[in-house]
Order: C-alpha cells, then structure tokens, then sequence
C-alpha cells in the first residue's frame, strides 16, 4: 500500500512539474491540453482543476488585449 501511495505522489509532483514547464515557456494551448488528459484520468484533482481555470484567464486576459489594442478600420488619426 505504502508503495502505492509512493507512486501517485510522484505522478503528483511530474504532472505539476510539467504544467509548470509549459506554463514557463508560454506554451498554453499544451498545458490545457496536458491538464485535460490529467482530469479525464481523475475528475476530481482539484490542483489540476484550479490550473486549468488559472491558464484559461490568462489565454482569456492576452487574447482581449490583442484585439482591443488595434486599429481595426486603419485610421491614421488613431495610432
């Protein structure tokens, strides 16, 4: 049993090792992507869930900003 519980500790601190790494490199589209195969293994990883809700805020908050900064109909006076 000690074994066992060994085991998913290690697979614990691999999976946020490496939603780390690809939240580091900026590499969102496959940290979601990562943290959803995580929650379809254990729907109620709470750590994984929290991730996911985290990175889906920041792609939410960058992909606003993107858009809402430009000139869209090209007007000079604009920029």
């Amino acid at each position: 049993m000690k074994k066992n519980k060994m085991h998913n500790g290690s697979e614990k601190e691999d999976f946020i090792k490496i939603t780390g790494k690809l939240i580091s490199e900026q590499k969102y589209g496959e940290a979601i992507n990562y943290l959803q195969k995580i929650i379809q293994k254990d729907k109620n990883n709470k750590e994984a869930l929290a991730l996911m809700e985290q990175i889906s805020k920041i792609v939410e908050y960058q992909n606003r900003d993107l858009f809402g900064a430009t000139n869209l109909d090209m007007d000079p006076w604009l920029e």
